[in-house]
């Protein structure tokens, strides 16, 4: 039989090949990489991972760097820890392996899910409103990975959904999402009258990652 302390830290263990995040220098310049799960020993307190550096600015994490590492864990709860670096390699893969340095907290996802600015217009949008989808005008201005801020040229209202055909200039298709309306107010801005935001409704693991690819690009673009 497994003890309560093995269970424990079956429990406290991040899986094989889970993604996660990790951000890294100051606070007003902060970087952040993808990163997959390579292995985890909880009790040793040690975590090593494969970190996806995807373009040719990216740098290596130095020896004794502090970072923080963001993850889903316990029933999908968003929870990160500081941790120092113990070694990185080099190049697009790299494999980092980094020494936990304090406890894991829940994060608040308002905080945690990092939101870039934009002014990004939709090559489509669309209203679900009685019965069927009607067209209006839509520029995204500020995107995360789990939702979306617009401003639109028509009223609309809460619960409602609408659906956006967004161009990422990545050499794929237009990225197609719907989100639900989880707030709106007025802009009074000419062609753009209401601003309004939600969370999206439904987004395949595929467009999720075009979307966190997106805005880490967004993010060092601006450096």
């Amino acid at each position: 039989m497994i003890s309560e302390m093995e269970l424990q830290a079956l429990l406290d263990t991040l899986a094989r090949d889970q993604r996660v995040t990790i951000g890294f220098g100051a606070a007003n310049r902060r970087g952040w990489f993808r990163a997959q799960v390579v292995s985890h020993d909880a009790a040793a307190g040690q975590l090593v991972l494969t970190c996806f550096m995807d373009r040719e600015t990216d740098r290596a994490l130095a020896e004794g760097e502090r970072v923080t590492v963001a993850a889903v864990r316990n029933s999908d709860e968003l929870q990160s820890a500081p941790m120092d670096v113990e070694h990185s390699s080099a190049g697009p893969q790299a494999t980092v392996r980094l020494r936990i340095a304090g406890a894991w907290q829940p994060e608040d996802e308002r905080r945690n899910q990092v939101r870039v600015p934009l002014q990004l217009r939709a090559t489509r949008a669309r209203r679900w409103t009685a019965g069927a989808w009607h067209d209006l005008d839509a520029t995204l201005v500020d995107l995360s990975s789990r939702g979306v801020g617009v401003n639109l040229d028509q009223e609309v209202h809460l619960g409602d959904r609408l659906s956006l055909a967004v161009p990422l200039g990545d050499g794929q298709p237009d990225l197609r999402v719907t989100f639900e309306v989880r707030h709106v107010r007025p802009t009074n801005k000419p062609g753009q009258a209401w601003r309004a935001g939600g969370l999206f409704r439904t987004s395949t693991p595929a467009d999720h990652e075009r979307v966190i690819r997106f805005i880490y690009a967004e993010l060092r673009s601006r450096q």
